[in-house]
């Protein structure tokens, strides 16, 4: 594969060659230019990736704005020779610029203005090219930053002081991943910052571990500050864009490679609500598997090994585009397949009918409730065989974006999840069989009324003869104290620094008592969005404030890396220290953390603990927190 150079020949090829392999794919879209009016292209922006497959013979076509005069650069970055392709370039007024076959690097001064780049394929090869321009700037003042945009590379020298930009992204009608690439000289190290200014989107990085941020975008505006912090003698900034993610076809198998530096992203569509879909990814050594509504942002998840392939079954709650991720640990990378079926259509569940269904191991099934009725409560029951381990979840969504979901997962195969619905409206139910040790047939039933009538038909909610007793959460009224006047409470809410996802391993499931039974990588427990690159905080709220006298952390996978626990004093809202050090935790598989805590006089309802993720290899994942304390 050709690497890439922006008017710096060396390290900007590294750049884009890095960038390249995190942020390949193209969906081809035509429109026709006003400039060009017979011809259809695909429109694509300034730094961003275009790739698709070619045999000899065939023709491509592609517009792009060029934003200011200047000399601008065009690297080939397909797999195979860049002579197999003939090139022509044509301004707004018509007038040829370049036919000939392409090069590895091409450097042209172009005039603002629309232009068309044509394509001849002369072998059986794949196309790939980006167009890029040095330039952009940035300031000591964060009160007058400086510019960059989609496709500049900026460079500078002598770096003492943090630099800062705003960095300026076109819009685009697809979601796709913004790199910005920072690289120094040798012995240079810099910590970057890049924060949405239209949202709560943020990535860091220091460049001793990684050199590339990320961030999903359909274009606008970000602030990105870079600090050094040891040497600065040289900077190098990089903006990319990935372009749309190469379709999957179902039923059209995929090959690729990946490497632990990059994932791959496709997408596929789905027509209907409530298809049922398959995707599998098969590799020679291990690979994880995720899909969701946005690259890089995986609702589920599966992995695979050498003749175990990552098989992945999901009913789809909304129609429209998903994106498949690949990821793989392996240092030497993997090569893999990747295959999406559409394997039917999830059934309906009929209102206070038992239903009778059944799940393979290791996949899941799922169903579609119509709540009619509103301002009511949609249960579901699950109950399956003793010796087997199945889950429940409901999920509700509105416009494609999923609004409320409850699961259940308990270390057996009887579960129960529900939702309040507050209009009519349509509920995806999922039965999961991923730890199910065989084929589980099962019964499952879904309730739909007021609360205390559903109460009442479900044992275990407090049912008596008078009536439903609701199970209230411990508030200071009803808490049952211990013998030295202490309360124990789980934490009723809970925040973190980053988040693998917004549901699976995300910080709320940090909340409520443990249900992570068994040590492992479990989508109960709270995980970082990445691991073993730097601290994070897991900050939760409890429902009573108590003077703190003990904590138990309940770590699930790769325990040991709490380095500190504060608690927030309410009279100066300052976090106050009251343990840290190095946790006795390290090097066991499932742990409770005790640490001792330093005595405090005030009464605090919320924690902030601190992950040295970095301390302990792996993702630090953590199920629960209870905290002890003596009411004021």
């Amino acid at each position: 594969m050709n690497q890439i150079g922006l008017n710096a020949p060396v390290r900007c090829r590294q750049a884009a060659q890095v960038f390249l392999i995190l942020l390949l794919g193209l969906a081809l879209l035509t429109m026709a230019s006003p400039a060009f009016a017979q011809v259809e292209a695909t429109p694509i922006l300034l730094g961003e990736f275009a790739r698709t497959q070619m045999k000899a013979g065939d023709e491509a076509a592609y517009t792009l704005m060029i934003p200011d005069d200047g000399v601008y650069t065009f690297v080939y970055t397909g797999s195979d020779s860049a002579e197999d392709f003939l090139m022509t370039i044509i301004d707004a007024n018509g007038d040829e610029l370049y036919n000939d076959a392409m090069a590895p690097e091409i450097n042209l001064d172009l005039a603002a203005g629309e232009h068309l780049f044509l394509f001849a394929a002369q072998a059986d090869a794949e196309l790939g090219f980006v167009v890029g321009v040095e330039g952009g700037s940035m300031t000591t003042d964060p009160d007058a930053p400086g510019k960059l945009f989609n496709g500049v590379t900026f460079l500078t020298e002598n770096v003492r002081e943090p630099l800062y930009a705003t960095v300026t992204i076109e819009k685009s009608p697809y979601p796709q991943q913004m790199g910005v690439l920072v690289q120094g000289g040798d012995g240079d190290i810099y910590e970057a910052e890049l924060t949405s200014a239209e949202s709560f989107d943020y990535a860091s990085l220091s460049t001793d571990a990684s050199d590339h941020l990320r961030m999903i975008t359909t274009g606008g505006e970000y602030l990105l500050m870079i600090t050094p912090v040891e040497g600065g003698e040289s900077l190098q900034v990089s903006i990319f864009l990935s372009g749309p993610a190469p379709v999957l076809e179902f039923g059209v198998e995929v090959e690729g490679q990946i490497t632990p530096d990059d994932s791959n992203t496709y997408q596929f569509t789905v027509e209907e609500v409530g298809a049922i879909i398959e995707i599998v990814a098969e590799a020679d050594a291990d690979i994880e598997l995720y899909v969701g509504f946005e690259p890089g942002a995986g609702k589920w998840s599966a992995y695979g090994y050498p003749a175990d392939p990552a098989v992945l079954t999901f009913t789809a709650p909304k129609t429209g585009v998903y994106y498949v991720e690949l990821k793989t640990s392996v240092e030497a990378g993997v090569a893999y397949t990747v295959k999406a079926e559409e394997r039917g259509r999830a059934a309906k569940l009929t209102l206070n009918e038992p239903a009778v269904g059944k799940v393979s191991a290791g996949s899941s099934t799922g169903f579609i409730v119509d709540v009619e009725e509103p301002e009511s409560f949609l249960l579901v029951v699950l109950v399956g065989a003793d010796d087997t381990d199945i889950d429940l979840a409901v999920s509700h969504y509105q416009d494609g974006e999923e609004v409320a979901s409850d699961s259940s997962r308990s270390m057996g195969s009887r579960e129960i999840a529900g939702l309040y619905a507050d209009e009519p409206a349509q509920y995806v139910v999922t039965v999961d069989g991923s730890w199910a040790n065989k084929d589980v047939e099962f019964v499952i039933l879904a309730s739909n009324g007021p609360v205390a009538e559903l109460l009442a038909e479900v044992d275990g909610f407090g049912a008596t003869d008078s009536g439903v007793e609701s199970q209230a959460p411990a508030t200071e009224d009803n808490a049952a104290p211990n013998a030295d006047g202490s309360i124990e409470q789980w934490a009723s809410a809970a925040e973190a620094s980053s988040e693998y996802t917004d549901d699976s391993w995300s910080a709320k499931q940090a909340t409520g008592a443990p249900d992570t039974f068994e040590a492992g990588d479990e989508i109960t427990a709270w995980a970082a969005r990445n691991a073993d690159l730097q601290e994070e905080t897991l900050v939760l709220t409890f429902d009573v404030a108590v003077i703190p006298t003990g904590i138990e952390i309940y770590e699930t996978y790769n325990p040991g890396a709490v380095v500190k626990v504060e608690v927030l004093d309410p009279n100066t809202d300052e976090w106050v220290v009251v343990w840290e050090g190095v946790a006795d935790t390290v090097g066991e598989e499932l742990a409770v953390f005790r640490p001792p805590l330093a005595a405090v006089e005030f009464a605090a309802n919320q924690v902030r603990l601190t992950i040295d993720e970095p301390s302990v290899p792996g993702w630090n994942e953590i199920d629960a927190v209870k905290l002890i304390g003596i009411p004021e």
